[in-house]
This record gives C-alpha cells, structure tokens and sequence, in this order.
C-alpha cells in the first residue's frame, strides 16, 4: 500500500469501528503518515501493549474495510499486524512527546517521538530503515543524544541489545555523513 492507499484503509477502519478507538503504529505505515516520500508497505504495525481499542472490534472493522489483522503467515496483500509486547521494539507512549498521525470520527492514529522512531530503526536498520531514519533526521535535525535517550527507554529485551547499541553507533557515523560531516 502506499499513502493513499493506507488513508483510505484508515478512512474504512473508521467508519467500521463500533466503539472509539487509539491504535499506536510505528514501522513504515508511520514514515508514511510522515509523509516520506514513495514510501509502501504491505502491512499496519500496531503496538498491541499500547494501543486502545477492542479486538473484536478492530477484527470486525478490518475486515469490513478490507486489511485483515494478523492473516496467516503467507497472506502477500496489506494488513494489519498486531506486534505483541514481546516482539514491541518500542518505547511506551509519553503523551507530551507522542505525534497524532491521523483521526476520523472514532479512530484515531498515534506513534512515539522522532528520536523514538529512530530508535525503533535500530534493531535491524537496513537499507530500508536507513532510508527513513534519514528523512526524519533530514525533517527535523534531531541530534544523536536524543536518539540514544530513545534507545534507553526501548522495552528491556531492546535497550540493552547489542545489534541495537552497534546500530547505534552506526547512526552516528550516518548523522556526521548527512550533516556533511566527516564519518
């Protein structure tokens, strides 16, 4: 799905939903309400732990709107995926830092701060991740000290991970080259 496509996924759940509703996205569905550029995905990361809503309820919307929660493993079409707290690469929400991505009449569409974003990159950060950890340092200038605070604040399994921490220092070689700096 691209933007457009996710808008319309979102304007759907919206009009489905019997009850109001928050669900808590990061991973590219974010970058995409971020407006990043040619960004697409085929799923919805939603952070089960830290999400509002009724399962049932958002089961039900879903289908109605046609983006599945959680298919079967080898579904090749856009859903919604619903990351458990265990699989969570994410800090918890700080209501004074989170950013409101989009809201209809009962839905409405949450994910962390920048340097949070930017910290949820760092499990994996390939070419992919890169990318977006890229354009919101391009948008905003956040420094690395802000991304690594993020990092602390990343559920215990996370925060302490050694790809996470490499990774970490990798982004501050990538800052100093998009800043022009030398790495």
């Amino acid at each position: 799905m691209n933007k457009s496509e996710l808008l319309g996924y979102l304007e759907r759940l919206d009009q489905s939903l019997k009850a109001p509703a928050t669900l808590h996205i990061y991973g590219s569905a974010a970058f995409m309400l971020l407006d990043e550029p040619e960004r697409t995905s085929l799923d919805i990361d939603v952070a089960a732990a830290y999400s509002m809503v009724d399962v049932g309820d958002l089961r039900q919307a879903a289908a109605v709107a046609g983006i599945p929660l959680n298919p079967p493993d080898d579904y090749a079409s856009d859903h919604l995926e619903w990351i458990s707290a265990l699989r969570l690469c994410l800090a918890k929400p700080n209501p004074e830092t989170d950013l409101l991505l989009w809201r209809g009449e009962k839905l409405t569409i949450k994910t962390g701060s920048i340097p949070q974003l930017m910290a949820s990159k760092l499990i994996r950060y390939d070419e992919i991740d890169r990318s977006d950890v890229q354009y919101l340092y391009r948008q905003t200038s956040v420094d690395i000290a802000a991304v690594a605070a993020a990092v602390d604040q990343l559920p215990p399994s996370f925060n302490r991970d050694p790809l996470v921490l490499e990774n970490l220092e990798n982004l501050k070689v990538d800052m100093k080259l998009w800043s022009g700096g030398e790495p």
